[in-house]
């Protein structure tokens, strides 16, 4: 029997504790990614209370504003205030892509634990459906959708929310399959439980971990979309506050010597999305962690 050497020890040991420094680092990353984001939903809820003015208060001689302490990020060029609008285009901004979430979650989970437990042609009618899907990029979906109904909110949540269907439902497939095998699955069959107990009871409780991951990276991925198609005018129009749509409109003032109304939104913009892809992968390391 070879005893380890003096050597092997400190490789193990050093390897051991670089494991727990990238381990230790992910939370500390995840945690701060959840408290930017409890920020940005309490600034939300919070928007008619906190914010100094109106955000469609327009003034023409206030029009771009330096910072100052009556406008902390002075004002845009129909002289409303930034910061109001920044605190109320959190709402919209939030509100959206939740929609995106909530409407592809639903459909694209019902769709992948259908196809996973039924399996056959039902198996693979949903599996054309999603490539299907899958060939249409969200963005131009959504510019399809707008060309049709009209610019706005609604049009461009449905057609993202659609585009977003075949991530879920792909997702939710491959993790429900292997779930259909497991022993206590099987066992529960034996004993006649029907299959909508069995997959509402179980099954769906137990890959709800996996889920909750890829939606919350999606959340991100559909906040950037939409703040894009808002700034392209196919969504939120104005007068309404906006983070993607205050971007557009902030362009001419940047050139004029005033960055705020453009950098503060974008900033925001930037944080909420790194927050989430950081909380998103933060849930798919510890889902991982649990299931190894």
């Amino acid at each position: 029997m070879t005893l380890p050497t003096t050597e092997t020890r400190s490789t193990h040991l050093l390897t051991r504790r670089s494991w727990l420094a990238i381990r230790h680092r992910g939370n500390a990353l995840t945690l701060a990614a959840v408290i930017a984001l409890g920020v940005l939903v309490l600034v939300a809820i919070l928007a008619p209370v906190i914010a100094p003015y109106d955000p469609n208060q327009v003034s023409l001689i206030d029009a771009l504003q330096p910072p100052s302490a009556a406008h902390l990020l002075g004002t845009d060029e129909a002289g409303r205030d930034v910061l109001s609008r920044v605190i109320w285009g959190a709402r919209i901004s939030l509100l959206g892509p939740l929609g995106v979430v909530l409407g592809s979650t639903l459909i694209g989970v019902t769709v992948g634990v259908l196809s996973a437990w039924r399996g056959g042609w039902v198996d693979a009618t949903a599996s054309r459906f999603v490539e299907i899907l899958f060939a249409f990029p969200g963005v131009l979906l959504a510019i399809l959708i707008v060309a049709v109904f009209g610019p706005g909110l609604a049009s461009t949540v449905v057609a993202l929310a659609v585009a977003y269907i075949p991530y879920m439902a792909r997702t939710t497939r491959s993790v429900a399959l292997a779930e259909r095998q497991t022993p206590y699955i099987r066992a529960l069959e034996l004993q006649g439980m029907s299959a909508w107990r069995i997959t509402s009871l179980h099954l769906v409780p137990n890959i709800a971990p996996f889920v909750l991951a890829q939606a919350t990276l999606c959340f991100g991925y559909a906040m950037i979309d939409l703040a894009g198609l808002s700034f392209l005018g196919f969504g939120v129009q104005p007068p309404e506050a906006d983070w993607g749509a205050m971007v557009a409109a902030g362009q001419a003032a940047l050139i004029q010597g005033s960055p705020a109304p453009a950098l503060a939104p974008g900033a925001v913009i930037v944080i909420a999305v790194v927050s989430f892809s950081l909380l998103g992968e933060g849930i798919a390391e510890r889902v991982r962690r649990t299931s190894a």
